[in-house]
């Protein structure tokens, strides 16, 4: 049975954004549809800074590595690392073949020769979304909803900015990184890169470090 390929979908951020003195930043509005993002059952999880890389399951075996829709040759000189983070996942039993629907499956590949390697580990790692969404929950993020009950939108867009100022990578704290985190700190030392919130009812939203005005190191390109 052929596979559809099919891309991750692309997350907006919860807050409009605006490009003010050429940067690209959020502003205190809700954008549209994203309400849901400040109500309880959201639940909040690290977002890596890595690549975003899919595997394509066939009768309990992968057929193709992808990024974004383009199939991964991992023949071809400097695609090894793709293969090896997937490798390492199986054999964390982060993914069970034999127990995997035909379809395709997401996740982040992080470690060497990947975004500069801010995680500090050997070689590379594939993580499917399913496995962060368990080892990466920020659990203080119900607490914050809490307290944002009754709050307009810019109350809110303050709460969660400063929140995001000093806001410490789960993965990183695992892997005993060290650093501070505030608003002059980039994605270094122990900072995380932002959160992806899933919604009760399957939706997807992102909202990382770079995308406010305060930031201070080196920022995405473009509209991303």
């Amino acid at each position: 049975m052929k596979i559809n390929a099919m891309d991750m979908p692309k997350l907006e951020s919860p807050f409009k954004r605006e490009i003010i003195n050429g940067i690209y930043v959020c502003v205190p509005k809700i954008a549209k549809g994203y309400s849901w993002v400040f109500e309880e059952g959201v639940v909040a999880v690290e977002k890596l800074d890595g690549t975003n890389i899919s595997i394509e399951v066939q009768d309990g075996q992968i057929i193709n590595l992808r990024n974004r829709k383009n199939i991964i040759d991992i023949w071809k000189k400097g695609n090894k690392r793709f293969a090896v983070g997937v490798m390492e996942a199986i054999e964390r039993e982060y993914i069970k073949l034999s127990n995997l629907e035909n379809g395709m499956y997401f996740g982040e590949l992080i470690g060497e020769m990947i975004q500069a390697n801010p995680y500090k580990i050997e070689r590379q790692l594939w993580i499917p979304f399913g496995i962060l969404k368990d080892k990466c929950k920020y659990k203080f993020w119900d607490g914050v909803v809490e307290e944002m009950k009754g709050m307009g939108e810019k109350e809110k867009f303050e709460k969660v900015s400063n929140i995001f100022k000093g806001l410490w990578s789960l993965y990183k704290r695992q892997k005993g990184v060290k650093g501070e985190v505030n608003e002059k700190t980039g994605f270094e030392g122990n900072a995380a890169e932002g959160i992806v919130f899933y919604g009760k009812d399957g939706q997807m939203a992102k909202l990382r470090r770079d995308m406010f005005d305060w930031f201070a190191g080196k920022r995405h390109g473009g509209h991303e």
